[in-house]
């Protein structure tokens, strides 16, 4: 562990001595495109500008994002510039296309638009990878509270503009619901949610279907956590532990007692030995219930891979103890201007533009724009799926309209190993039967070594 941590330092001092070189701090080349950076995306350019070809480096596929449809509408209005699409990673890992991105941005490879995952943003923002976008906001003439549902701020600079932003819910089985005589939830407990499990569990041995499916990421060791206006994640919004908050212990305990002591779930070591798939547990009819990202909206009608036969209805995150509304930490994407780019300029209107109508011509996830209409984007997305009819409109915006954004500032840069410090921890409560309090402690004392570490 210690090895990993010393490589990582070393590999972020080499990036920041490679970006410090090629400059940045808003010093635009002579081949930036246009005078302007507050020029907005639906503005036209004027014709004497110089052409000029960026590329968006991303690990989102085209099937993903759709960039096949949205690159072209920019470049209608803005013929001056092109965009290509720089896929870092075939398979749209997002893991290794951040490995890929730091060796691009250390070495003499063409950078311009970045998109990041909610958890690579802060980092690549401290050393020097991101263009602040401050200066260009300000030409722009709008305040950025006003146009964007999330903080960005690293350092108390803006480093980058939030592209899609996800949210989590429950996607239910309607057939399912139907059969054990159970209505969409609309305002329901974490308790009333086991009981769900409970009632919606039928059969033994191979074929049984199980009342929900609760994966192995560490997200859904936190799941009562995520439904908390405020620090609900592994982390304090002010960087610090949560891991002593009542509702990390209380999800661990729910998350065993439906595995183990009710057998409404998967048993954790099944999920882990057979590598159980979310999609195939839900679309093969072997969990009634899964909690997940809204990226699933789209999925919902099918794909390719695993076809839809049945209606997914949808429900808020149950809410938690003591709270009178339902919420969800929202995810967002960040997307930035390279420092090393040699038109930023052009760079910054095409994340300015991609982030506000951009994402809305996509139609594929939910925007972190403040203008944007949630209603008109849940029927453009639905419209878009491959099996429409297989997607319970109504109770999906009743949901996307009554779930409550939670503050989720942007994560620290040790967010990803504190995550990963709590798995085996978790596991070992799970699996091996270890006291509750002790892992809570032992999660406690993981999280804040990390942090420390950090310091």
């Amino acid at each position: 562990m210690k090895m990993k941590k010393l490589s990582a330092l070393a590999l972020c001092a080499s990036l920041a001595l490679s970006l410090a070189a090629c400059g940045s701090g808003g010093n635009n080349s002579a081949g930036d495109a246009g005078k302007n950076p507050g020029n907005e995306g639906g503005k036209e350019p004027a014709a004497s500008q110089e052409q000029v070809v960026l590329k968006l480096s991303t690990w989102q596929t085209d099937a993903k994002a759709r960039w096949s449809t949205i690159i072209p509408k920019f470049e209608e209005k803005h013929p001056n510039i092109k965009v290509e699409l720089d896929l870092l990673n075939e398979k749209g890992d997002s893991v290794a296309s951040m490995q890929k991105l730091d060796l691009m941005a250390a070495s003499n490879d063409q950078l311009d638009i970045v998109e990041l995952p909610y958890t690579n943003y802060s980092q690549r923002a401290e050393i020097g990878m991101l263009e602040p976008l401050d200066g260009y906001i300000e030409k722009d003439g709008y305040k950025y509270e006003d146009e964007y549902l999330v903080d960005t701020k690293v350092n108390g600079k803006v480093y980058a503009l939030p592209s899609s932003m996800q949210r989590w819910f429950i996607i239910m089985n309607k057939a399912m619901l139907d059969e054990a005589g159970l209505p969409v939830p609309t305002d329901w407990t974490w308790k009333e949610f086991e009981e769900y499990a409970q009632k919606l569990t039928k059969g033994e041995g191979a074929q049984k279907r199980y009342g929900v499916y609760l994966h192995n990421w560490p997200d859904y060791f936190q799941l009562q956590l995520m439904s908390k206006p405020s620090d609900n994640t592994f982390l304090k919004n002010d960087g610090t532990s949560n891991a002593k908050d009542p509702l990390l212990k209380s999800s661990l305990e729910m998350m065993k007692k439906l595995m183990y002591t009710d057998k409404n779930a998967n048993p954790y070591e099944d999920i882990i030995s057979q590598k159980l798939a979310y999609r195939n547990q839900y679309f093969n009819g072997l969990a009634a219930m899964l909690p997940i990202g809204d990226w699933m909206v789209s999925e919902s009608g099918g794909t390719d891979a695993i076809p839809a036969t049945f209606l997914t209805a949808f429900a808020p995150l149950p809410k938690a103890e003591g709270e009178s509304k339902h919420y969800s930490p929202v995810q967002p994407t960040y997307m930035g201007v390279a420092a090393k780019s040699q038109n930023k300029e052009a760079a910054y209107q095409f994340v300015r533009w991609y982030t506000s109508e951009g994402l809305e011509i996509g139609g594929t996830v939910f925007s972190g724009w403040a203008k944007s209409d949630s209603a008109k984007m849940v029927d453009t997305i639905v419209s878009k799926a491959k099996d429409p009819s297989k997607i319970d409109v109504e109770s999906l915006k009743y949901t996307i309209e009554n779930t409550n954004p939670g503050s989720f500032p942007v994560p620290a840069k040790y967010a990803d190993e504190a995550k990963n410090a709590v798995i085996p921890e978790a596991e070992l409560y799970l699996l091996n039967g270890e006291d509750i309090d002790k892992t809570i402690d032992n999660i406690d004392k993981k999280i804040t070594e990390v942090v420390n570490n950090n310091k």
